[in-house]
């Protein structure tokens, strides 16, 4: 083990004297630094007095420092008035309290990987439990480690909002991410970072499609996307983006039949899908877990930086299928799913099954109701998509090649129905020429 003490003292009184002198510096660092953070324990003694005073509203110098260590019976326990009284001679102003917060926020992160490794270490050798959940809780520990810093969702006045809002406006431009399909987009604004996107649908009516059309949407516009998919295999879905780009029928290429005269559109296919920032994970089901989908997550982020779009399909896949309460698992996921997309900051597209019983229905258009074992992804949702091919069930209708794309809910926007072309042999969508009808 290494001799070198992880610590700053300077620093430490530093932020301590400041603080005792300047009634107004324990709000710069009250939201960035935890007593933990301070190696000394009486440090972390004068510094938790100094943020009840401020939690309390109470003004925060020497004399209020002091008289609340007397009374809690600290004052003695810190080094006494004189202890006080030379962190107040050390400091000149408070004016680099922020940066002495730094100094001491990154000793204590290191301190912290030092418990981290050490507890990582007895994890490894503990060869009663199994590897895979070594892994998963051995990058858990050096995530929480690491992980300290000014809160990104830090509490704001309204002033600043309205600041923040009032420039997004100035730029007049969509805070969405285009889906590619222009109807849509005026029903929904896009894709919007931080929302759970749930896309719902029977079997054979065309999620997985529409969820790879998102994806490579994105990805081609540089946005990194990662695509967990609890149902088909890298290769299958693969070989759908393949069917995307060279127009070559998707079953036949899930069968490996290629006539002689595709291989160069499928070559070139190859090529420009193999420069996509796609990143399929398709970790079985019963293995699959919120958890280990953030680690996922935390690694592609760190390596590629900000993520683009995350997809899974599908949420029922996931879970103990034998659970005697599969709405309440299921809305566990949702509710994940919905704090994944604001942690890192992206659109979340979870695909979700519909019940069969709208197939015994006069008018099988699904509704919100009929997602299956729904729990709370009602509740969750931002978006709520609901398709249908009419030509699924009636042959011979006139809506051959389209699909109705129903905004059933929308959280900040307008709800209806649009619809799209698409070829469910190749996955292609494009562009209807209706008018998409606004309901709200």
């Amino acid at each position: 083990m290494s001799d070198v003490v992880l610590q700053n003292i300077d620093a430490e009184e530093g932020v301590l004297g400041g603080i005792l002198l300047d009634p107004s510096a324990i709000s710069i660092v009250a939201n960035i630094l935890p007593p933990s953070a301070f190696y000394i324990t009486a440090h972390q003694r004068i510094y938790q007095a100094a943020l009840v005073l401020h939690s309390k509203n109470k003004l925060v110098d020497l004399m209020s420092v002091t008289t609340w260590l007397y009374d809690h019976e600290l004052l003695e326990k810190i080094g006494g008035q004189s202890k006080l009284a030379q962190l107040v001679e050390r400091t000149v102003s408070a004016v680099n309290i922020d940066r002495y917060a730094e100094l001491i926020l990154e000793k204590y992160q290191r301190r912290q990987l030092v418990v981290a490794a050490n507890e990582v270490i007895i994890l490894a050798e503990d060869t009663s439990t199994e590897l895979e959940t070594v892994l998963e809780h051995s990058e858990q520990k050096i995530f929480d480690a690491t992980k300290y810093q000014a809160d990104r969702f830090e509490p704001e006045s309204i002033g600043d909002c309205l600041i923040t809002a009032f420039h997004q406006l100035e730029g007049g431009e969509t805070s969405g991410i285009s889906t590619g399909l222009l109807d849509l987009d005026g029903l929904t604004g896009g894709l919007i970072r931080q929302d759970l996107i749930v896309i719902a649908a029977r079997a054979s009516m065309g999620k997985t499609w529409l969820a790879c059309h998102l994806a490579n949407h994105l990805a081609l516009d540089g946005l990194p996307v990662v695509f967990f998919s609890a149902e088909m295999s890298k290769s299958q879905l693969t070989k759908r983006f393949l069917a995307m780009h060279s127009k070559i029928d998707s079953s036949r290429l899930i069968q490996n039949k290629i006539y002689k005269s595709e291989w160069e559109v499928l070559s070139k296919a190859v090529r420009t899908i193999s420069e996509q920032p796609i990143i399929i994970d398709d970790t079985p089901a019963s293995a699959q877990t919120p958890s280990r989908m953030r680690s996922v997550l935390r690694r592609i982020q760190s390596d590629r930086g900000q993520l683009g779009l995350v997809v899974l399909d599908y949420i029922q896949k996931l879970g103990n299928r034998a659970a005697g309460n599969r709405a309440q698992v299921i809305g566990s996921f949702s509710g994940a799913f919905k704090d994944m997309a604001k942690e890192f900051d992206i659109p979340f597209v979870c695909l979700a099954q519909i019940n069969r019983g709208v197939e015994g229905q006069t008018n099988k258009r699904p509704t919100m109701a009929d997602i299956k074992d729904s729990g709370d992804i009602e509740q969750d949702a931002d978006v709520i998509l609901l398709l249908y091919r009419d030509e699924y069930y009636n042959p011979g209708t006139p809506d051959k090649g389209v699909m109705e794309v129903a905004v059933d809910k929308n959280r900040n926007g307008s709800t209806g129905v649009c619809k799209v072309l698409f070829n469910p042999s190749i996955g292609l969508f494009c562009n209807s020429t209706s008018v998409p009808r606004k309901v709200s």
